[in-house]
C-alpha cells in the first residue's frame, strides 16, 4: 500500500551470525595438533584365557596352541603385522645390542646402554617410596605363597611415569627387539619387581622357559647392585637350552636342576651381576632361566617384554595404556608403536 513503509520478514533477510576465525597462525597450530596427536591402535583379542584352559587345563601340546592362537590374533590385526614386519625389514645393518642366534642372550654395562643407570636410580626412588609407604608390608601379607617376587609397580601403573616408559623403548633396545624377532614388537608387560631375602626354590626360583611365545626378548634391569648375594637371574644360551630340553624330553614346567648340574654344562650358566644399571636381554622362551633363588641380601629389577603383537598369549602384568602421556609426544613412529599408538 502507498506511503506505509515495507516490513521486513526476519526469517528471510537476518544476516546469518558471524562466524569467530582465529588468527591464522593459532589455527594452523591448533590442527597441526589435532592432526598430530597419537591415537590408540587396536589390539587383537586378550587370548590368556584361553590359552590357560587348552594349554595349562588340557594340557594340548605348546606349538598346536601358540600356533592356533598366533593364527588368529594376525587376522584381526593383519595390517598391523604388515606394517611392523616392513618396519623390521628397513631396518639398518647397525644394531648395536643385537642378539645372537645361538645365544639368544646380551648381557651389558651401564656404559652400553644410554638411559641405563638413570633409569635404574629412578627405580631405587620408587622403591625406596614404597618402601616407607609400608606397602611392601601390606605386599608380604598378600603374598604368604611368594614372598620372592613382589611387584612395585606393574603393569599400566607406569602409565604415571613416562620416563621409565621412554626407557623402553629406547631405539638401542627397541632395535635390537625387532632385529631379533623380525618384526617391530610391542612392549607387551612390565614391572618392577622387588625380590627380599629368602630361601625357596619354587615356581621361577627353579630353571623354566617362559611360555608366551615361540620367541620373544626379555629386558632385566639392574636397579641395585647385583652379586651372588642377591639371588641373580641365572640363564643358559639358547641352542644349548634346546638341545638339553629335547634330550630330557622337556615339554613344560620346571626343568631338573641336576641336568644342569651335569659336566660340560653348568661352566656354560651364566649370571646377570654387575652395578646399578646392568644387565641382560634375553629369549626367555628359548633360553633356560630362573632367578630370585636364595638372596641374602634384596634385589630390585625393572623387566619387560618386547612380543609380536600377534604374540599367542599375554603376561600377567601387561601394559596397554588408555592414551599416550603428553611427556612422550616426542616419541618416533616406531616407539609409538611399540606402545600401542599409531
Amino acid at each position: 500500500m502507498a506511503g506505509r513503509p515495507e516490513q521486513s520478514n526476519s526469517a528471510h533477510t537476518a544476516d546469518p551470525p558471524r562466524r569467530r576465525l582465529l588468527p591464522p597462525g593459532v589455527a594452523a597450530i591448533l590442527a597441526a595438533t589435532m592432526t598430530a596427536q597419537p591415537h590408540a591402535l587396536r589390539r587383537p583379542f586378550r587370548a590368556r584365557p584361553v590359552y590357560r584352559v587348552l594349554y595349562k587345563r588340557l594340557r594340548l601340546p605348546r606349538p598346536f596352541v601358540h600356533g592356533l592362537l598366533s593364527g588368529a590374533k594376525r587376522l584381526t590385526v593383519a595390517s598391523q603385522v604388515a606394517r611392523r614386519e616392513a618396519l623390521a625389514r628397513d631396518l639398518g645393518p647397525d644394531v648395536a645390542m643385537a642378539l645372537e642366534e645361538p645365544t639368544a642372550a646380551r648381557r651389558f654395562e651401564p656404559a652400553d646402554l644410554p638411559g641405563a643407570a638413570e633409569t635404574a636410580a629412578r627405580c631405587v626412588e620408587l622403591y625406596r617410596d614404597y618402601r616407607a609407604d609400608a606397602r611392601d608390608r601390606d605386599a608380604l601379607a598378600r603374598n604368604p605363597n611368594k614372598r620372592f617376587l613382589l611387584s612395585v609397580l606393574a603393569g599400566n601403573e607406569f602409565a604415571a611415569h613416562p620416563e621409565l616408559l621412554k626407557f623402553m623403548v629406547s631405539r638401542p633396545l627397541l632395535d635390537a627387539a625387532t632385529r631379533y624377532l623380525g618384526t617391530l614388537p610391542v612392549v607387551e608387560g612390565a614391572a618392577l619387581w622387588w625380590t627380599p631375602p629368602n630361601d625357596t626354590v619354587r615356581a621361577s626360583q627353579a630353571w623354566h622357559i617362559d611360555e608366551l611365545a615361540a620367541r620373544q626378548v626379555k629386558m632385566l634391569l639392574n636397579c641395585l647392585p647385583v652379586d651372588a648375594e642377591n639371588g641373580p637371574v641365572h640363564f643358559l644360551p639358547a641352542a644349548l637350552s634346546e638341545r638339553l630340553r629335547a634330550e630330557a624330553g622337556h615339554r613344560r614346567g620346571r626343568f631338573n636342576d641336576a641336568r644342569v648340574a651335569a659336566p660340560g654344562v653348568e661352566d656354560k650358566v651364566q649370571a646377570s651381576t654387575g652395578p646399578a644399571g646392568s644387565g641382560v636381554l634375553l629369549d626367555s622362551s628359548r633360553c633356560l632361566h630362573f632367578g630370585s633363588r636364595g638372596n641374602r641380601a634384596d634385589r630390585l629389577v625393572l623387566t619387560f617384554h618386547y612380543l609380536p603383537i600377534e604374540a599367542p598369549t599375554e603376561t600377567r602384568y601387561r601394559l596397554q595404556l588408555a592414551r599416550l602421556p603428553e611427556a612422550l609426544a616426542d616419541l618416533d613412529e616406531r616407539q609409538r608403536l611399540a606402545l600401542g599408538f599409531g
